[in-house]
This record gives C-alpha cells, sequence and structure tokens, in this order.
C-alpha cells in the first residue's frame, strides 16, 4: 500500500513540475506580411512579455528587425518591422533570448509560413544602367550623357554628380534601390587650332560687272531674315586672271566646288568650271533668289603681238 501512495505521489509532483515550466518567464512570438508599398514585404513581429518584470533582450536571429539591447517592460506587448526584399523558399523564423531582472532567462521563437509571402509582393532586380560619358575638346565641359531609358530615374545633382533611382517594384543588382555616380574629372584636351585662310590675290582687277541691287530683307515671323546671295567672276582671254567673288553679306556661307570659300575677296578659279552654292547661315535666315552659279571660263590664249621684220637695206 505505501508503495502504490509512493508512485501517486511521484507522479503528482510531475505534474506539478510540467505546469511550473509552461508558466515560467517566456516571450510570445507572432509574425504577419503585407505587400509594401514600391516592391517587397513588409514584417511584424509581435512580442508579448510574460512577465510584470522589466526584460531585455540577450540575442536576436534578426537583429535588422528586433536589435539586440531592446527592452520590453511589464507584460508590454512590443512591436518590430522589417522589409524583405526576396522571397523567402522556407519559413521565416524569429529567436530571442530574454533576461528578466530577477536573472531568469528564456529562448523563444515564432515564425511564418513561407505560404503568406505572396509572389504579387515580389520585386524585381535589374542590372545598373551604363551612363555615357561626354567629354568634348576644351577645358571644363565633362558630363553625364543620356540616361538609357528603364524601370529607373535620374537627376543631376548640383556637383555635377548623377544619381540613379529604381522605380517602385525594382532595384539594382545587389539589393540596391538608387545609386551615384561621381563627379568627372575633364580631361582639358585642348580643340585642334583653327587652320589658316586663304591669302587673296593681291592683284586686285577691275569689277567688269555692274552692282548688286541690294534688296531690303523682308521680315518674316519669327524673326526670320530674307538675304539675297550673289557671285561674279572675271574670264579675260587665257587662265591667269580667272577670278570669282562671292558677295560679303551676313546670314550667307559660299561653297565652291564643296568648299567654304571666303567673302568679299577675288579668288583665283583652279578649274575651268567652278559651282558655286549659296546657303543660309543658321535658321534665323532664308535666302532669296539664285543660289547657285555655274561659272565656265575660257581657255583662249590671249592675242600675241605681231612681230616686225628687220630692214635688210635693199
Amino acid at each position: 500500500m505505501s508503495r502504490v501512495l509512493t508512485l501517486v505521489l511521484a507522479v503528482g509532483f510531475a505534474v506539478v513540475g510540467i505546469a511550473g515550466a509552461a508558466s515560467a518567464h517566456h516571450n510570445t512570438i507572432t509574425g504577419s506580411v503585407i505587400c509594401k508599398t514600391g516592391g517587397g514585404w513588409a514584417v511584424t513581429w509581435s512580442v508579448v512579455n510574460s512577465e510584470t518584470l522589466t526584460e531585455t533582450i540577450t540575442a536576436s536571429n534578426r537583429t535588422n528587425a528586433v536589435p539586440v539591447g531592446s527592452q520590453l517592460t511589464n507584460r508590454q506587448t512590443r512591436n518590430f518591422t522589417e522589409t524583405i526584399t526576396t522571397k523567402p523558399t522556407s519559413a521565416v523564423a524569429l529567436t530571442l533570448s530574454g533576461k528578466w531582472t530577477n536573472g531568469q532567462t528564456a529562448t523563444n521563437t515564432g515564425s511564418i509560413d513561407v505560404a503568406k509571402f505572396s509572389d504579387a509582393c515580389n520585386v524585381t532586380t535589374v542590372e545598373k544602367p551604363a551612363v555615357p560619358v561626354v567629354d568634348d575638346c576644351g577645358p571644363g565641359n565633362a558630363h553625364y550623357g543620356t540616361v538609357p531609358s528603364g524601370p529607373w530615374t535620374s537627376v543631376v545633382n548640383p556637383d555635377g554628380s548623377l544619381t540613379v533611382t529604381a522605380t517602385p517594384g525594382y532595384q539594382f543588382t545587389g539589393g540596391t534601390t538608387s545609386f551615384t555616380l561621381p563627379v568627372l574629372v575633364d580631361s582639358n584636351v585642348p580643340c585642334p587650332s583653327t587652320p589658316p585662310t586663304t591669302t587673296p590675290p593681291t592683284e586686285q582687277p577691275p569689277v567688269i560687272t555692274p552692282p548688286v541691287v541690294q534688296t531690303p530683307p523682308e521680315v518674316l515671323p519669327a524673326q526670320v531674315r530674307v538675304v539675297q546671295a550673289a557671285a561674279k567672276k572675271i574670264d579675260k582671254c587665257g587662265t591667269r586672271s580667272d577670278l570669282f567673288k562671292v558677295v560679303k553679306r551676313a546670314g550667307v556661307i559660299y561653297k565652291a566646288n564643296g568648299k567654304i570659300v571666303q567673302k568679299g575677296v577675288w579668288i583665283k578659279a583652279k578649274s575651268r568650271t567652278v559651282t558655286i552654292k549659296a546657303i543660309a547661315a543658321d535658321q534665323g535666315f532664308r535666302l532669296k533668289g539664285q543660289q547657285t552659279w555655274k561659272m565656265t571660263f575660257t581657255t583662249k590664249a590671249c592675242a600675241q603681238a605681231p612681230q616686225v621684220a628687220p630692214a635688210t637695206g635693199g
């Protein structure tokens, strides 16, 4: 009979021990997840302190959500948040170790099932765009060119650096959502020197063509000026004095046989035929009248003075 009583008492103490463990210091950890604006998953962890004593977290497997040193006061329920950008392949767990002011410690875990992470929240990873660098000749003009199009926006900062930011739902390789390209250092490569202009002939032959009648330019809408181009030539015997000249006038560029020529000076013709074309210097000018001249120079030799036979004395 005494042996049976002893067994019953032992079992009773075992039950009391289990009940005591269930009511010991602990944290109740639950988690929830929703889609984060712009892509990814916003996770909220709810941690409940079981005791009326203050607890300090001494270890955390997710310090970006619950940092070590966090405290929970008298039976406090405290929420912690974090963002997950890559969809997990298994349940996400939060394990915390805590120590209460009476010296008691405990480690508890809560988790979120992987099925709670919806594919609709997924973030797409893209490569960073390659931005061209433009550095023309001359000092102080280096700058970034046009940023390729894609799921991002860009802005040039006041110091000349360039910041590119991914649009919501996207991130760059490495998990970042923006990057900044540094201020460029100009190469200061000098521009090539301007070639010397052709020296006009020193001999100024007489003008044999009548002066060109100047007509006042008409004013068009948007301040477009109408100008009239003109060209003339001198064609005497032989080729030595074959010359042509284009009238010096603002807003007109002349090309002789495809090459730009100087205005207002006589230029020696280097071929029997010279084709002159006039073009407007820019959109602020419009040409009126003739714009092409095809000049042909003769090659007829100049007449020679007759030779007089010497007297024979007969």
